[in-house]
């Protein structure tokens, strides 16, 4: 008849076996740990890029309504040329001479003026070179972003004595578009503010 012999473990087996159950137990929760600071560390940093995301956003719109106000793009007053009364009326209602960017439709902001240089300014017109902005609303002008066109010729005309006093009351910009010629026209004679 087969024998069998009891096996027996030692108290110091039994006791290593254990650390290292405990030790095995520490890694896996220093690891979690190091888990968990890494995605706290993420939610920070996603924090921090949102708010210099919204910080930067919040000031490109406060420069962009600043650009067609009377003291100009940069908070200089804009410089007036000689012996000329007729200017061009902002947005905020303020009057403005050689604008660099100039807002014209204020209600939606679809069409502006940017990057303007002027070439001549009197008190019968004012003509420069600019790249021209307007949403082409295509499908429709939610869903659409602004078309930029270069190089565009822009006039301003038909001077009239407001309460503002002298103000052009016509814009015309010549601009292309898909290899093709356009004019775009715009009299600021109906809207209230400028009578």
């Amino acid at each position: 008849m087969p024998t069998f012999t009891e096996s027996t473990t030692s108290p110091k087996s039994t006791e290593t076996e254990r650390h290292a159950h405990l030790f095995d137990a520490l890694k896996l929760l220093f690891k979690e740990a190091k888990q968990r600071e890494r995605r706290r560390r993420v939610r920070w940093l996603s924090f921090f890029v949102a708010a210099i995301v919204t910080a930067g956003v919040a000031s490109g719109i406060a420069y962009a309504s600043a650009s067609s106000s009377p003291n100009g793009a940069h908070g200089a007053p804009a410089a007036l040329a000689v012996g000329t009364d007729a200017k061009v009326l902002t947005c905020q209602g303020g009057n403005v001479v050689r604008p660099r960017t100039f807002i014209v439709t204020c209600a939606d902001d679809n069409t502006q003026l940017t990057k303007t240089r002027w070439t001549r300014w009197t008190s019968t017109s004012a003509v420069g070179i600019t790249t021209f902005a307007m949403n082409l609303c295509k499908p429709y002008c939610a869903a659409s972003k602004m078309s930029y066109f270069p190089n565009s010729t822009v006039r301003f005309s038909s001077p009239v004595s407001t309460k503002h006093g002298e103000t052009f009351s016509l814009l015309v910009v010549h601009y292309v578009s898909g290899g093709k010629a356009h004019v775009y026209r715009f009299s600021f004679q109906g809207d209230p503010s400028f009578n």
